[in-house]
């Protein structure tokens, strides 16, 4: 543990040396330090900015002109008389077990009379089953998901593991509640992997996802699944009900998505009413969008990366999608053809608000 102490007075320099003293660390010179794009020391990395201030002082360093090198590191406040230290920011999701040790710490080092808080986490935690409701999310457990908002509700820190873009109403508030761990598409096997890890050691924790997670052994964390892809339908021939069905939900999981956060079925006007998108929609319990074929014909989609692009008739199935999830990412383009029945997805665009 390594602390990066600022404080100005006497009784500040006091403390401070305590604290370096006990725990390790150094003084920073001058506040020009918060301001400065200079990246820490390597060696540093893993320090916590403890700043021996007035609580509003602190506060003001943080919310002013604080530096982006710094955004990720934790920041502690301690009053220069030592008899109060509150937690400002937690940093990243990286050094949450760093900021928990450090405020452990400094409060031991600073004794009995160092006040912590003024009550616990309980009166700032968010409701999260308005969140679920408002995008449907689906959990793979409902007496695991009644677990995990009991200890919300309490205050107590849950971990949230996602691939999908998630904001919290009140940053500097939730972060205190929730630790956030986002993964890319470049890093969907460590998602996955990390959901196993978590599962063996029967560890809590919530992943929101609209990806089919795999198997695991053990006690897996707590998985919503929000219904934020739309599936285009172009019908291309005959093609049974029945095995529309099966196919649609089939392509969906080879492409590793859950059949569970399909919200729209969309389609041309011309298909609305045939059997076989009637039932493919009925399967995942989604709504039907169509539109006319010249509207569909006039989306913009993205190109697809060829060496030489040809002119192609309009995509229906993939403009259908993309127009009902508002230009978001496309997951599937034109899958199954070939079958009677062409088959995209798309990933509506925005970010799910966790907390309001």
């Amino acid at each position: 543990m390594y602390l990066l102490c600022y404080g100005r007075s006497e009784s500040a320099i006091r403390t401070g040396n305590t604290l370096i003293d006990r725990i390790g660390g150094r003084w920073i010179e001058s506040a020009d330090f918060f301001s400065s794009r200079i990246p820490v020391p390597e060696s540093e990395k893993d320090a916590v900015i403890l700043l021996i201030l007035p609580l509003e002082a602190s506060v003001g360093i943080v919310s002013g002109s604080f530096s982006q090198t710094l955004s990720g590191f934790p920041v502690i406040c301690v009053s220069p008389d030592g008899l109060f230290a509150a937690v400002i920011r937690h940093g990243d999701g990286s050094t949450l077990a760093d900021c928990d040790e450090a405020y452990k710490l400094v409060c031991e080092s600073l004794g009995g009379k160092c006040f912590t808080n003024f009550g616990s986490n309980a009166d700032i935690a968010p409701d999260l089953s308005t969140a679920i409701n408002s995008y449907n999310m689906t959990p793979d457990d409902q007496d695991k998901l009644k677990d995990y908002l009991k200890m919300i509700k309490s205050g107590e820190k849950v971990s949230i593991y996602t691939d999908l873009p998630i904001t919290f109403a009140e940053p500097a508030i939730d972060s205190m509640i929730f630790t956030i761990n986002r993964y890319s598409k470049e890093t969907k096997e460590a998602f996955f992997q990390a959901y196993k890890t978590l599962a063996e050691n029967s560890s809590k924790a919530v992943f929101i996802t609209c990806a089919k997670m795999p198997e695991v052994s053990g006690e897996a964390p707590l998985v919503l699944v929000p219904r934020l892809v739309s599936v285009g339908l172009e019908l291309t021939g005959r093609c049974d009900p029945e095995y529309a069905s099966v196919l649609v939900r089939s392509t969906l999981e080879n492409h590793g998505i859950d059949s569970r956060s399909v919200s729209t079925v969309a389609v041309s006007q011309s298909a609305r009413e045939s059997d076989a998108v009637q039932k493919v929609a009925e399967q995942f319990g989604a709504s039907v969008t169509a539109f006319p074929t010249k509207v569909l014909s006039e989306v913009k989609l993205p190109l697809k990366m060829t060496f030489a692009p040809v002119r192609e008739q309009t995509d229906i199935a993939t403009a259908a999608c993309f127009q009902t999830s508002d230009s978001g990412k496309i997951l599937i383009r034109r899958a199954a053809e070939k079958s009677g029945i062409a088959i995209s997805a798309c990933l509506k665009r925005g970010n799910i608000i966790l907390t309001e």
